[in-house]
């Protein structure tokens, strides 16, 4: 067995057993060699010269490993340090908490070439005496490729059943049997990597997940695997600041020296509570899946984002391979009513059209040769902007575009980010799809539809972005998710990006009170005791071959509060929900809202606007005595 370091070999050594195992007798070498040709003699001698000079340079891993084996703290730090090219940085939410981390398991390999055939039952069953391997597997393994100079035996190996072998090891050469030496160098035991993530389901689609082969798929992994990698590259040109300026609880697990980090925009309270939510409201609702974002509107952080159907990165090789993707960046829908804030928000900053504006419903109305009705199919009579957009009201919604004009809407559309990629730090984002004027198949019907939301694709992470805009005075940031990139004791924190101003700030500030009277007139049910709301509801219809599906929907609610001073924006998108438990968001995905509101201030220690504003006159007071 080649001599390679594990963590067990910092171990104190033990005593060899009275009871030895039992030598596994071996074909006499001379016979071996006449069997062999000199190549491979050759092939044998430069590995094992290779192996002894590895030996030196994996000294001091030996050391990191059984201290990541001997205490929980140490682990993350020990992986991230070993100078090896297959180790990988770990991952830690904004707190500290451990997302993502390499475990080392051992794998046991052998040359079945030089193994005599006659020896393989003996072997296998001293390998399942020892470390429980099944004869069966070690004799497959060897059966697959007799002449072969390299198979796996076992893989995925513990702590347990590595030591066992290794004391196998040990009393096999302190026999000092010429015939068993032969045999211990035929096999090797060493530590492998093996990617590990502690939240098992928690979050998993934002993280990602590596293969078998250790190649990352999908998320934060494979979007930061150049950085990830112990042979990649390392912090780009900026501000570099020492590890210490992070709080002591996100450093906890970080590595102090050589070593690389990922510290998360994620809270793993937060996405928690949401993942929580979710999933009641997926049961409640009979819905087929669902997603929710929450994001800080004033710099773009993600503080948590979920979807159902989800699953398990330990364990990827057992769960459906169409869960591996992230809906929120990579999936694509009409998202119905919540986009009338979008038009809404235009033709206020534009300078149109103003709350007060009256506008009458007959009920339908005609544009670009196709007529549109109301959800409710009748006419409300004379509304304004702000009780249109309460009442979800799609015939006045077109005239306020249509007073607008397709140029100016269009431009808001793109301008909010819509038809573009947000460049959210994750694999496989798409930018969604928005027909305009100068498209073949645009029409004017195409501005009634997508003034309402229809006719236009999104997705979930860019309406989070457009209403985090409107949240934030008008100005769009760029969503991310690593706050900081740690690499041999230093950080570089990610700045927030303005990507340009979408709304004078005073319609930004007229939009959130029509939003604010959107929630206390037409979706009571997304209302927070104590705390004024901002937020809309929507049901879009689903678009098929034959047409739009009146039982299917997607409902979705986007709000975020508190109004006067946004803490979060959060999106909550139902698919599907039983039509016949409700179909309208305002039924299903704003109470689900609600919920994930109330929890949020509470973990974030946000005070009841009363308390809060009463504080803030106080002060106000104060610094003008």
């Amino acid at each position: 067995m080649t001599r390679q370091p594990s963590p067990a070999r910092t171990a104190p050594a033990q005593e060899p057993s009275q009871r030895r195992p039992p030598a596994v007798a071996v074909a006499p070498e001379s016979a071996r060699l006449q069997r062999q040709p000199w190549r491979v003699w050759a092939v044998a001698l430069l590995l094992t010269l290779l192996g002894g000079l590895l030996v030196l340079r994996l000294f001091d891993m030996q050391i990191r490993l059984w201290s990541f084996y001997a205490q929980p703290a140490a682990q993350a730090s020990a992986v991230n340090s070993v100078d090896d090219s297959a180790s990988r940085g770990l991952i830690v939410d904004r707190d500290g908490e451990l997302m993502a981390l390499d475990r080392f398991t051992y794998q046991l390999t052998a040359t079945p070439r030089h193994i005599p055939q006659e020896q393989w039952k003996p072997l296998a069953a001293l390998l399942e005496q020892v470390a429980g391997i099944p004869q069966a597997q070690t004799l497959e393994a060897l059966g697959q490729n007799p002449d072969g100079l390299y198979a796996v035996l076992a893989r995925d190996l513990d702590y347990a059943q590595g030591q066992a072998l290794l004391r196998m090891e040990e009393a096999l050469l302190e026999d000092q049997d010429e015939e068993n030496d032969t045999l211990v160098q035929q096999l090797n035991i060493a530590p492998t990597p093996r990617r590990f993530y502690p939240q098992e389901r928690l979050a998993s689609q934002v993280l990602g997940f590596l293969n078998g082969e250790r190649r990352p798929l999908l998320g934060l992994e494979r979007y930061y695997d150049p950085f990830l990698r112990s042979d990649g590259v390392g912090l780009p040109r900026g501000n570099w600041q020492p590890v210490d300026v992070l709080p002591e609880t996100t450093r906890r697990f970080l590595p102090t020296g050589k070593g690389k980090a990922l510290v998360l925009t994620l809270d793993r309270t937060v996405q928690w509570i949401i993942e929580d939510e979710l999933r009641q409201g997926v049961e409640v609702y009979g819905a087929q899946g669902g997603t929710v974002i929450v994001m800080d509107p004033k710099t773009g952080a993600i503080l948590g984002m979920a979807n159902i159907p989800t699953f398990d990165p330990n364990n990827f090789l057992e769960e459906d391979a169409s869960t591996f993707t992230n809906p929120a960046v990579s999936a694509q829908y009409e998202p119905g009513s919540i986009f009338k804030i979008i038009t809404m928000a235009a033709a206020i900053d534009a300078g149109a059209v103003e709350p007060t504006t009256v506008f009458t419903d007959t009920g339908m109305i005609t544009l670009g040769q196709r007529t549109f009705l109301n959800s409710s199919r009748v006419g409300a009579g004379q509304l304004t902007v702000a009780d249109a957009l309460a009442l979800s009201d799609n015939v006045v919604t077109i005239q306020v575009a249509e007073t607008l004009g397709a140029k100016e809407f269009y431009r808001a559309v793109f301008r909010f980010g819509f038809g573009e990629a947000t460049e959210i730090d994750l694999s496989n984002e798409i930018p969604g799809q928005v027909k305009a004027p100068g498209d073949p198949d645009w029409s004017l019907s195409d501005l009634a539809t997508n003034s309402f939301g229809q006719g236009v694709a999104v997705t979930p992470i860019q309406m989070v972005a457009a209403a985090a805009a409107i949240a934030n005075g008008g100005q769009l940031m760029r969503p991310y998710l690593v706050d900081a990139r740690l690499h041999d004791g230093y950080i570089l924190k990610t700045q927030p990006t303005v990507v340009r101003r979408v709304l004078r700030p005073e319609a930004a500030a007229t939009m959130t009170e029509m939003m604010v009277h959107t929630v206390e007139k037409g979706n009571r049910a997304a209302r927070v005791n104590g705390y004024a709301v901002a937020g809309k509801s929507g049901t879009a219809e689903i678009a098929t071959q034959e047409g739009y599906n009146t039982r299917e929907t997607i409902a979705s609610f986007l709000g975020f509060a508190p109004a006067d001073d946004p803490q979060f924006v959060v999106l909550v998108k139902l698919d599907r929900p039983d039509p016949d438990i409700s179909p309208w968001a305002s039924k299903t995905a704003a109470p689900i809202f609600s919920r994930i509101a109330y929890r949020l201030l509470d973990h974030l220690n946000v005070p009841p606007d009363d308390i809060r504003l009463a504080t803030v006159q106080e002060a106000a007071d104060d610094r003008a005595d």
